[in-house]
């Protein structure tokens, strides 16, 4: 046992299931953990799959939580072996062969690491498992909490409820079972009430939050239209179609054009690097738009010291996946870098139009150069947004009430409720 766990004899034990950890692009979940044992709680984390990720923020070096790896069976004479070793007392046998029928939905692998999860759980005496999105980390949870009783809550994000390849027979499962379901935003939130009508889940708003300590807030200098340098603008997430980042090239392209001066700096690395920087060369604005690769919170921070406005041209993609509410939006609200915003999903709820920042339609590039143009001839207040922007952020996203709302939610050690087994047709 760990010094941790000596600590908190009798306590409640928190465990974390997350599909990878460390995941680079996740920093919500390392502020969440940071948070709840600043207050002292006993958390374990265990993780589904290795990190195949370069680089890692230095945050979470401050972790204490315990990683556990959670073994994936390659080969079949592993997956029997797993599911032997993990299913040795009689009541887990049965209650394995009660929800057989809706496990052989699921790939073998993922069956047998949640039978997997179970043994641990038990072995580390954690009273509460919570889960990091309804897909992967939401099914193994599910299957280990019906096995020991061990209730279970998740986090839902973006992917795991919007995406066309979530299934809804196994997403109103995992949170009718769940003894609550959290939504990080007030749009996921009415979204999951219409997908678990009839599921009796619970589900309550969370909002993703932020370690204010590491995000001091500067006012922006004022734009002039006679500043001699151009308008700096940063952008920061995976390079993927729903962030919309081709919209900020095409934005730049409109500007260029039409006179305005304009340096961007794009962050972080995916899928659409190579297409991106193809549309960047194609017109003409190599010397104008910086693809950086993927940067650090700290790095992320002086990004955002050095530009005079942040933009996050999100859309829904063609394959239905959006954005739940992107962290990186509100560190560049707490930093005082004003924030131009497109409404998809949760970004409405942080960014009030005149208020809290600028608000636009998704998809539509010239909009977005007319606010960019805006804001270099110096036509937009961005003192009075980022302020208001801060004043946002301290008062509804600050890590450490979400720590103590979270702990409140999952402190008591009650049984898990009896599993939703709906078929495809009761569950439509």
């Amino acid at each position: 046992m760990n010094p941790a766990h000596e600590a908190h004899q009798g306590g409640p034990r928190i465990g974390y299931v997350l599909k990878v950890y460390p995941r680079f692009s996740e920093t919500f979940i390392v502020t969440e953990i940071l948070a709840r044992e600043a207050q002292g709680e006993d958390l374990s984390i265990y993780a589904l799959r290795p990190t195949t990720d370069a680089r890692f923020h230095p945050e979470i070096a401050r972790v204490a939580a315990r990683v556990n790896w959670v073994s994936r069976p390659q080969r079949a004479i592993d997956l029997w072996n797993q599911l032997t070793t993990g299913l040795t007392r009689q009541d887990d046998r049965k209650r394995f062969a009660a929800i057989m029928p809706v496990l052989a939905e699921l790939s073998g692998d993922e069956v047998a690491q949640g039978v997997e999860l179970a043994r641990q759980a038990r072995r580390d005496s954690i009273t509460h498992l919570h889960a990091h999105f309804a897909s992967l980390a939401g099914r193994v949870a599910w299957i280990a909490s019906a096995l020991t009783g061990i209730p279970y809550t998740v986090t839902t994000h973006a992917k795991d409820i919007f995406h066309e390849s979530v299934d809804p027979v196994w997403l109103r499962r995992i949170c009718a079972d769940a003894q609550r379901v959290i939504a990080i935003s007030r749009y996921n939130e009415d979204y999951l009430g219409t997908m678990l009508e009839g599921t009796r889940a619970t589900v309550s708003l969370r909002y993703n939050a932020l370690e204010l300590d590491r995000f001091s807030y500067r006012a922006p200098q004022p734009v002039s239209a006679t500043r001699a340098e151009p308008l700096r603008v940063c952008a920061v997430g995976r390079l993927v179609p729903k962030k919309g980042f081709a919209d900020l090239v095409e934005a730049v392209r409109i500007l260029v054009s039409s006179g305005v001066e304009v340096e961007v700096e794009l962050a972080g690395d995916g899928e659409e690097r190579e297409r991106l920087a193809e549309q960047i060369d194609r017109l003409g604005l190599a010397g104008r738009i910086r693809l950086l690769g993927p940067l650090t919170q700290a790095e992320v921070r002086d990004l955002l010291a050095r530009s005079d406005v942040f933009a996050a041209p999100c859309i829904e993609a063609a394959d239905g996946n959006i954005d739940g509410l992107p962290t990186v939006v509100l560190e560049a609200m707490a930093c005082g870098t004003p924030v131009v915003a497109t409404a998809v999903s949760g970004l409405p709820e942080v960014v009030h139009d005149g208020v809290t920042g600028i608000l636009l339609p998704p998809g539509d590039p010239a909009s977005l150069a007319v606010a960019l143009r805006g804001i270099a001839l110096g036509e937009v207040d961005t003192v009075s947004l980022s302020r208001g922007a801060r004043a946002l952020i301290e008062e509804q996203f600050d890590s450490r009430a979400q720590a103590e709302v979270l702990a409140a939610w999952q402190s008591d050690p009650v049984p898990a409720p009896s599993m939703y087994l709906a078929d495809r047709e009761g569950a439509a």
